[in-house]
């Protein structure tokens, strides 16, 4: 009798153990194909204390691509970070500590707009059209 009880109890951890390997399969499938419902590319402007153009390239997997032009003191860079759903996570430079704020949501124009700070001090706004 025991050997029963001990062999339908390994049965049940095998099916279990299967089940968590089938789980963890279709999970990675998911992750595989999914495209982020934000890809593209914006372009606009920022403004406050310092002002030019932003260009953010956003890929399937969320991941973020920026280019800066500042025209108030001649200041081109790049730049890249990610997305948590539809937040920023962490896209900021290394160089200059230009940090993009906020979030991209649906909008009815394809307009979005946000917060950027580089330090103490030193901020404004952002304006992206998706292209």
């Amino acid at each position: 009798m025991k050997i029963y009880r001990f062999v339908l109890l390994l049965f049940l951890f095998i099916l279990s153990s299967c089940q968590q390997i089938m789980d963890n399969y279709w999970e990675r499938k998911a992750e595989e194909n999914y495209v982020s419902p934000y890809k593209g590319i914006y372009v606009g402007t920022y403004t406050g204390s310092d002002q030019g153009t932003l260009r953010l390239e956003i890929s399937a997997k969320d991941f973020v691509e920026v280019k800066r032009v500042s025209t108030t003191n001649s200041f081109n860079e790049a730049f890249e970070g990610g997305m948590t759903g539809s937040s920023f996570n962490k896209v900021i430079s290394r160089t200059s500590s230009f940090t993009i704020l906020g979030n991209i949501t649906s909008s009815p124009q394809n307009t979005y707009s946000g917060m950027w700070k580089i330090d103490e001090g030193n901020s404004g706004t952002w304006t992206l059209k998706k292209q």
